[in-house]
């Protein structure tokens, strides 16, 4: 649905069928549009509604309907992923290019805010929590899941804005080699091409648009959660259609040679260096470990982990999902306000029902992740080991990459 809006938004630009295509496979195997696309995630539906929103905004003249239709658009992105907020200084920059009047300015800022008001209402209702509570939770307060605050902002250092055009460029090629170098390159001299006037008043205010959508992401997601490629999709789309744009300008024949190239390309970088070896589970260690896990627990089983990213890498923390087992996060228990003797009598609860619980060995033999665990919830570790002496850990399978998995049995007092 996504990659149709981009179309039928090329052809208003009135670019003929294979220009459109082009465009439309520019931003389709860019590799962070495709990674997200194919995961359980929340970024690539924000990005259909922003892009509906911009199509209603830009090519309806930015009549009232069309404009409130966009404010509700908007305020349905921001529903999937709160940063989606951003795009409220992309239409006020662009009416101001547009020179609209005070009232467009008005009706777009009261509908926007209703429908935020409604859907974070709904929210609030569900979650039994004050709107302004959860609005500040996400940047500042306490995680939702964990239960401590998450910082995610990066210092204003030159580090940190190289370390964002790194993850941007990530974004739209998985490998660093020479033909992803050479796919960036066609891009960037396609954006450079896009400084000369535009044509026509529309290609320009799409131009515009694109420009101010650019903006306020990209200056955001410098500095905050500055490598994760998701957060780049809303600053990647804008310049790969500004890119398409400006290729239309070229002779048709060089357009389409080069369209074809460049998108071709990407599409072979990606497959083969970014998406296809994803695809090869016999070297994926973490699904490998989740399927042991799955043939050596039975399927009411309890998987104890301690939560955070040290120990067995990126993804660890999803691997009892994988197995199709319920999970027991220490860390987010903690962050929860739950002592170590209070989740002693939750495991001898669960255990006393029947429910066996097991744990990774990263639990059972103390090491990175429950070190960091300790320290950042500051704990003794006198006080872990004497959790500990509560239970016996009884190995109870191997795991690829060297690892254990243990059964608990909780010891009497």
């Amino acid at each position: 649905a996504t990659l149709m809006l981009i179309e039928r938004m090329l052809k208003k630009l009135d670019l003929n069928p294979l220009m459109r295509l082009i465009g439309v496979s520019a931003v389709a195997f860019s590799y962070a549009f495709w990674q997200f696309s194919v995961d359980a995630e929340v970024h690539i539906p924000g990005v259909f509604f922003t892009i509906a929103g911009l199509y209603l905004l830009v090519f309806r003249q930015t009549k009232p309907g069309p404009l409130i239709g966009a404010a509700f658009c908007f305020a349905a992105a921001a529903g999937f992923h709160l940063t989606n907020m951003l795009i409220a200084a992309t239409v006020f920059l662009y009416l101001l290019y547009k020179r609209a009047p005070w009232r467009r300015f008005a009706q777009f800022s009261l509908a926007y805010l209703t429908f935020m008001a409604l859907f974070y209402g709904v929210f609030s209702a569900l979650s039994h929590k004050p709107v302004l509570t959860i609005l500040y939770n996400v940047f500042f307060g306490p995680n939702i899941y964990s239960g401590y605050s998450s910082n995610s902002f990066n210092p204003v250092t030159l580090p940190t804005i190289v370390s964002s055009l790194a993850s941007l460029k990530h974004a739209l090629v998985a490998e660093a080699g020479i033909w992803a170098w050479i796919v960036c390159a066609g891009f960037l001299a396609l954006l450079a091409m896009a400084f000369k006037p535009a044509n026509t008043s529309t290609k320009k205010g799409f131009r515009q648009a694109m420009v101010f959508w650019f903006i306020p992401f990209f200056i955001f997601f410098t500095f905050w959660d500055t490598a994760n490629i998701e957060f780049k999709i809303h600053v990647l789309l804008p310049l790969l259609l500004i890119a398409i744009a400006a290729l239309a300008r070229l002779k048709p024949i060089v357009a389409q040679v080069v369209g074809v190239f460049l998108s071709g390309c990407l599409l072979l970088v990606n497959l083969l260096f970014g998406i296809k070896p994803q695809t090869n589970f016999d070297k994926n260690i973490n699904y490998q470990v989740a399927l042991a896990i799955q043939k050596a627990t039975p399927e009411n089983a309890q998987i104890m982990i301690a939560g955070n990213f040290y120990g067995y890498g990126y993804g660890k923390i999803y691997i009892p999902y994988f197995a199709r087992r319920e999970v027991i996060i220490l860390d987010w228990i903690l962050g929860k306000g739950r002592s170590l003797p209070e989740i002693y009598i939750l495991l001898k609860k669960i255990s006393g029902s029947g429910q066996p619980i097991y744990a990774l060995a990263e639990i059972a033999e103390p090491g990175i992740a429950v070190n960091h665990l300790l320290n950042f919830h500051h704990i003794q570790e006198s006080a872990y080991s004497g959790f500990r002496s509560g239970i016996q850990f009884i190995p109870a399978a191997k795991l690829p990459g060297g690892y254990l998995l243990y059964r608990l049995e909780i010891k009497s007092p």
